[in-house]
């Protein structure tokens, strides 16, 4: 029957329908830098970011009074962890130093004078109510007054409130920071 063939042929348009919105998601705004300084290398490839797999996937994460790692409720990140901080760490490092500074691959003619790589250790949101965020950072270059120097880091920053919004500035201020620790070494 006519009814019979509709059903079959709504059913899947209304179950697809039905699937529509999805968690939400949550953006890191930039925190932009009011330090200045000249940086020995006129040009900057940031390489690869490190972040642990809890860190660097999609949920958003926390620390539970038990120590464990959870994720908060029906909310993901707007963009891979890992890109956002490269995004962040471009853009500050390019306005705090005046460098030509871009995420690999160098879009560039030529080689950039110094790479940047970056391990993070941690980065969560600890019982304390605060982001800690440790590991290292290297600079290679090929030419200059030096070859390589690498870097420990131990940024913590608190959470100013209560929600997400502020957990998201709190990894805004982190990469900030970490931009400010990482531009006198270039």
């Amino acid at each position: 029957s006519f009814s019979f063939v509709l059903a079959l042929v709504l059913a899947p348009v209304l179950v697809v329908a039905g699937c529509g919105g999805g968690p939400a998601r949550l953006a890191v705004s930039p925190e932009a830098s009011e330090l200045r300084l000249r940086a020995s290398a006129r040009s900057v490839v940031v390489g690869d970011i490190d972040l642990p797999d809890y860190a660097d996937a999609s949920e958003v994460v926390r620390e539970t009074p038990e120590g464990l790692i959870e994720t908060v409720g029906d909310i993901i990140w707007a963009d891979v962890p890992s890109d956002a901080m490269s995004n962040a760490l471009v853009r500050n490092l390019g306005e705090i130093t005046g460098a030509n500074v871009a995420a690999a691959p160098w879009p560039l003619d030529g080689f950039p004078d110094a790479e940047l790589t970056v391990r993070v250790e941690r980065m969560l949101v600890r019982v304390d109510g605060q982001l800690h965020m440790t590991g290292q950072f290297a600079v290679r270059r090929e030419n200059g007054p030096w070859a390589e120097r690498l870097r420990s880091f131990d940024i913590r920053v608190p959470v100013a409130g209560e929600g997400l919004l502020p957990l998201a500035d709190a990894h805004a201020v982190a990469w900030r920071q970490l931009a400010e620790e990482i531009a006198p070494n270039l």
